[in-house]
């Protein structure tokens, strides 16, 4: 049964899934707008949380880039990237996996140095309350010898970078016409990872997967290709997945109807994450309690959930270990369905 009395708030959990961008809280748009003179659409934060009602993707990208014209200076970056760190730490999340995207701020004349040293020095003041590694990643909507400046740019600061990925609307820009940048990616040692079956199909799936990729954002889709199941879940390819993102954006017609359990069910590397949380209102914790109360999730489940967390971050075997522990002491398995005795 699901357990009447769970506070996620305690739960110690990850966050692999969430933009940067996307943690911009209505009151510090206004805030930044304020202070670097940038005009806004909206009268007050209210009404932002008002256009925050979408429609699809495409709506909100176009309110999320809008947000993003107000931050200018790296004293933007290091605020926004320290109050996302905080407000993390405070809601239970004892490590995170950022995406963040320069190429939306390159032509606006804030140097790519003052941008990225703003983010990772956030980072580090952090690194005592909270676990957090930084990915980049690109606009599938963009060329792909973009993608590949993007990356070469980002050299500099490839010893503070996890990963890279790619994000943006998926509809007519399949994985598979970015191959060059991903074969990049790996050439330098990176891991991987891509948004896929979101709002595509589950061939996009398919085709993250021959890249290769070492993880999928979203996966949804692939739930109707039960041969893709059965890959995902042998390879164990973890998929971060974002419950009231999906909602928000009409991937889903209600959480009862999400893919999350089914795919859990079937042995995959299913993971619970925030995404865009200032824009569809729903922190970490936010999003496990949903979709506890939505699919009626069993203690065991919510483990299950929480160390595959673990196992799908790119931190080292030892950290994952340590945070594995941490995971079951909180929220011990019945004895019969304890996933430590699996080797997870």
């Amino acid at each position: 049964m699901t357990p009447p009395d769970m506070d996620f708030v305690k739960l110690p959990k990850t966050d692999l899934h969430v933009h940067l961008e996307g943690t911009l809280e209505p009151e510090m748009l206004f805030r930044l707008a304020r202070r670097n003179r940038v005009p806004l659409p909206w009268r007050d934060p209210e009404s932002l949380h008002e256009a925050c009602k979408f429609r699809d993707l495409a709506g909100f990208l176009a309110i999320y880039y809008k947000g993003c014209e107000v931050l200018v200076t790296g004293e933007d970056f290091y605020d926004l990237t320290r109050a996302y760190l905080e407000w993390a730490a405070a809601d239970g999340v004892v490590h995170t996996e950022i995406f963040f995207n320069p190429q939306v701020f390159r032509g606006r004349g804030t140097p790519l140095a003052a941008i990225m040293e703003g983010v990772l020095s956030a980072i580090r003041d952090m690194r005592d309350r909270i676990s957090c590694l930084y990915m980049g990643t690109v606009m599938r909507t963009r060329p792909v010898e973009e993608a590949l400046q993007a990356l070469e740019e980002l050299a500099p600061w490839y010893s503070e970078i996890a990963a890279f990925g790619m994000g943006g609307a998926e509809r007519g820009n399949p994985p598979l016409r970015f191959r060059r940048y991903f074969d990049a990616c790996r050439e330098r040692g990176f891991r991987t990872c891509v948004h896929a079956g979101e709002e595509g199909p589950a061939d996009y799936v398919r085709e993250a997967l021959s890249l290769p990729v070492d993880r999928i954002d979203h996966g949804n889709a692939a739930a109707e290709d039960p041969a893709l199941l059965r890959i995902l879940a042998e390879r164990r390819i973890p998929l971060t997945m974002c419950p009231i993102s999906n909602l928000r954006l009409k991937v889903v017609p209600d959480l009862a109807a999400h893919p999350l359990k089914r795919m859990l069910a079937q042995g995959l590397c299913v993971t619970v994450n925030s995404d865009d949380p200032a824009y569809f209102l729903g922190y970490a914790s936010d999003n496990w309690a949903a979709v506890c109360r939505a699919l009626r999730l069993t203690r065991a489940e919510i483990l299950q959930l929480a160390l595959n967390g673990v196992e799908a971050s790119f931190l080292s075997d030892e950290r994952k270990a340590a945070l594995r522990q941490e995971v079951i002491a909180a929220l011990p398995a019945p004895p019969d369905r304890d996933p430590a005795r699996r080797g997870i």
